[in-house]
């Protein structure tokens, strides 16, 4: 083996696209030291019709090479076709262009291969290069269920070839990785031979990307302002819908002495119509949507807000997501209300002494706004000896399983 372990990382997203799991996975990549990383992923744009070139200019600064492939034109237009109903993804029909150019690349050559998903495909090009090349150790990293998600409809035949896939790809690969213990167990099922070779890493924030950040720190710890603006950062899809956050505004007595702007950033949502009748209605209450914008920005406006919002899943009685925008909310050091249901989110944000209100509750949810208006004293999340979401550690940590799963152990 080389001085430093040379890592082949496959992942449908990737900088300058912009995603969620694209922006965790550079923060990863980006602070995972002693190691040659070269990253296999899809051209600008195919994953999503956003891109973040801010990002894509810091997710390239990595130790290695970033090689984008190129799938057919016919390729790229079934995989704009956002309801195709292949499982696990449409991006299905890239994996044999992307093994294609894995092979390319001589895998061989490589200590090791991680592959990255939310629910995305890529899991099936490692498990290809896995039956090619057996004595080359292989890391799957998932960020969200994949067959069988709460979030996605279930289709005859194409549910069950994912199921069938996905059981090949935790049984064949040499270690798995999940951001929560909920989500391991979901995927494991407590099998032993899976759980054995299991582990826990989360997704992490980078503190280089959030500028001013002591200052915006300290600034968001005052109080008694009169004019406070709350934030959220994401989409709604799915199972997470804007519905109960109106529901809970719309009972929301602002004291008169304040005035409350609630800003929400991300793709736009056909509820956010409905945000024109609000406003007329509520004198001391404003709700706008301001669009989409670059990540870098979006990091800065957190540590400017007053009040940072993340809405969790509806569907399971117990969550075990870790929405990344929790971690970011986490680095901007800024006050928090999750809205949630029991489970990951809100075990995470109560140890942080944030606040946290019953998403199938809106007077939960009312009720903790309302005691956030009228607080004497607000709680930053900051706190500069927890390193538990750094990506400075997270990487390190990253780094220790790399060295457990490569060939220096054959």
């Amino acid at each position: 083996m080389t001085k430093s372990p040379r890592i082949l990382v496959i992942g449908y997203c990737y900088p300058p696209t912009a995603s969620p799991e694209a922006f965790v996975t550079a923060k990863l990549l980006r602070n995972i030291p002693e190691c040659e990383i070269d990253v296999l992923t899809l051209e600008d744009g195919l994953v999503s019709d956003y891109c973040d070139l801010e990002m894509g200019r810091y997710a390239e600064g990595i130790n290695g090479k970033v090689i984008k492939v190129t799938p057919s034109w016919l390729t790229k237009k079934l995989c704009r076709i956002p309801r195709l109903p292949l499982r696990p993804d449409r991006w299905l029909l890239a994996n044999r262009i992307t093994k294609k150019q894995a092979l390319k690349l001589d895998p061989a050559s490589y200590d090791c291969i991680v592959t990255r998903s939310q629910y995305h495909s890529a899991h099936l090009v490692g498990l290809s290069l896995k039956r090619k090349f057996p004595h080359l150790p292989w890391i799957a990293c998932f960020s969200d269920p994949w067959s069988g998600s709460d979030h996605q409809q279930s289709v005859p035949l194409f549910s069950r070839y994912s199921k069938l896939q996905e059981n090949r790809v935790l049984k064949n690969a040499d270690f798995l990785v999940f951001p929560t213990a909920g989500l391991l167990q979901h995927m494991t099922k407590g099998t032993k031979d899976l759980t054995k070779k299991s582990t826990v890493i989360p997704h992490c924030y980078d503190v280089e990307l959030y500028g001013e950040r002591e200052a915006s720190i300290a600034s968001s710890a005052k109080v008694d302002q009169t004019e406070l603006q709350w934030r959220i950062f994401g989409s709604f899809y799915g199972n997470r819908q804007p519905d109960i956050l109106i529901r809970a505004l719309s009972l929301l007595q602002v004291p008169n002495n304040k005035k409350l702007q609630i800003e929400i950033y991300g793709a736009f949502h056909e509820k956010y119509r409905e945000f024109e009748q609000f406003n007329q209605t509520h004198a001391n209450c404003k709700i706008a949507h301001m669009g989409q914008i670059p990540h870098k920005s979006a990091l800065r406006i957190m540590q400017k807000s007053d009040l940072l919002i993340v809405i969790d899943s509806t569907e399971l009685s117990e969550s075990f997501y870790l929405p990344s925008k929790i971690i970011d909310y986490f680095g901007s050091g800024t006050s928090i209300l999750a809205i949630c249901k029991q489970g990951t989110v809100e075990e995470i944000t109560t140890s942080r002494n944030q606040h946290v209100a019953n998403i199938d509750d809106v007077n939960s949810i009312t009720s903790a706004m309302f005691n956030i208006l009228n607080q004497h004293k607000r709680t930053p999340t900051h706190n500069s000896s927890d390193k538990t979401y750094a990506a400075t550690e997270v990487g390190k940590n990253f780094l220790s399983l790399i060295k457990r799963n490569s060939k220096k152990n054959d």
